[in-house]
Parts: C-alpha cells; sequence; structure tokens
C-alpha cells in the first residue's frame, strides 16, 4: 500500500485550538471536507479539445484553521483572518478527490457559532493528478505531480446552501474547494472567457508526451514548456482554490 493510499484511507482527527472556554454544551463538531466538484468524476474537455477523464486526483493538505470572524472576512482585502474563535486542522492528510465526491479531511470540537473563513495550505506531494486525455485517435495517459506548495485565504462558503455555522452538540461543514477548469479551460465555455484566456488546457502537456504517456512533477515541467507556459501555470494554479463559488487568495507561506 503506497503513502496516498495509506493517508487517504485515514481520517485524521486534528486538536481543535479554541481560545474560548466555552461549556461542553456550547460546543460542537467542526468537519472540514475537501470537493473536487463533480467533472473530476465525469470528466470534460479541455479549452484544447482535450476529454480529461481522471483514475485518481490525490491533494494533501497541511495545516488548516477556520475562524469565526466579525464583520466577514474579505479575501481581496489584502489581509488574513483574524479571530479568537478558531480550530486548526494540524495534521497533514492526502485524499482522493476522485476516490469519493467530497472526502472528509478532519473533524475537530468547535465553538458554537459561524465559522465564515479558512486558510489553508497543501504540502508535497500537495496535487497529483493521474488519468488520461483523449483527443481524435490519440490517447494520453498522464500523472502530473504539481508538488509545490499552495497557500490559500478564503471567506465565508458560496453554494446552494450555508455552511460552517456551528450548533450546539451538532455538525457543521467546512469545504475546500478546487476548481480544475482554472488549469485547463472547459470547450464548453467560449474561448474569450476568462477561465478560457487564462487556462494553460492540456497541449503543453501533450506536446512532452513519451509513447507512454506523461509522467512529470514540477521540477520536470519548469525544465520542459516553455517559460510562457510555466508562469501560466502557476497563475492557474493560484485560482484552484475556492470554497464552494466563493473565492479564496493565494497568499506566500
Amino acid at each position: 500500500m503506497n503513502l496516498y493510499q495509506r493517508l487517504g484511507t485515514v481520517i485524521i482527527l486534528s486538536t481543535a485550538l479554541l481560545a474560548s472556554c466555552a461549556p461542553a454544551s456550547q460546543k460542537g463538531t467542526l468537519q472540514l471536507y475537501a470537493n473536487g466538484e463533480e467533472r473530476l468524476q465525469t470528466g470534460w474537455t479541455t479549452k484544447d479539445g482535450w476529454q480529461l477523464q481522471f483514475d485518481h486526483v490525490y491533494l494533501t493538505l497541511g495545516r488548516v484553521t477556520a475562524y469565526q470572524t466579525n464583520p466577514p472576512f474579505d479575501p481581496e482585502g489584502g489581509d488574513r483572518p483574524k479571530s479568537e474563535v478558531t480550530v486548526v486542522f494540524s495534521d497533514p492528510v492526502t485524499v482522493d478527490l476522485v476516490g469519493d465526491e467530497r472526502p472528509l479531511g478532519g473533524s475537530a470540537v468547535a465553538a458554537v457559532g459561524h465559522f465564515n473563513a479558512l486558510q489553508w495550505q497543501t504540502v508535497p506531494p500537495s496535487l497529483q493528478l493521474l488519468g488520461t486525455a483523449q483527443r481524435g485517435g490519440v490517447r494520453v495517459p498522464f500523472n502530473i505531480r504539481l508538488d509545490q506548495p499552495l497557500a490559500f485565504v478564503c471567506g465565508d462558503y458560496i453554494g446552494d446552501q450555508r455552511q460552517g455555522i456551528v450548533a450546539a452538540n451538532s455538525a457543521a461543514d467546512v469545504e475546500i474547494t478546487l476548481h480544475f477548469d482554472h488549469l485547463f479551460g472547459d470547450r464548453a465555455e467560449p474561448p474569450s472567457t476568462e477561465i478560457n484566456r487564462d487556462a494553460v488546457g492540456f497541449d503543453p502537456f501533450a506536446a512532452i508526451a513519451t509513447p507512454e504517456g506523461v509522467r512529470v512533477d514540477w521540477a520536470g515541467l519548469q525544465q520542459r514548456l516553455s517559460p510562457q507556459e510555466v508562469e501560466t501555470l502557476r497563475k492557474a494554479l493560484g485560482s484552484l482554490g475556492h470554497v464552494g463559488e466563493g473565492h479564496c487568495r493565494e497568499v506566500s507561506l
């Protein structure tokens, strides 16, 4: 059993670091989920016409902190979340975003209230994408390891239902959402849309494929892609992080 399988099957229960001393009757549980969205389960067509199918997408999370902020945190404001009420998931955990639609990354005791901001980071191997790309009669297996650390700050979750509201003796969710169409684009959208203008697509990966496919890490991509392609990919990775449809801001570690 390899590292990813071992870590991906274990739910790590991290210690909650709470500044308040609320009694047990004023506590609940906060659960941390990761979500690669439906497109990772079903596949989709990139902006340059490659049909992607994923076998596994491994995400390795490092420290994740959930905050209760008042007023609500604005990730575009240029600062970091601040709060006296936090929950910290400190143990690294690897989850498979394809193997489970929304894998659980941790669970911790939490004070009652609304956790409406997140700060999170990855640790190597960060992201590993395994699958197949096909265009016409060309089929390219890929194993792409994007192992440089990423870090984001995020505001409140935006979606059909509100998240992060902990009530006494009950559980609430917070979610890290990754939008992989920011990397590859989406053929269903017009070429002029931001999602396609800023995405790297799959052509640069196909161009470095061997007869066995693409097997490469970040160092290899820096050597084998053009400087412009590397910069486009780096910026696209910086836009992966979301909370539902809410945006996150990339920050330095």
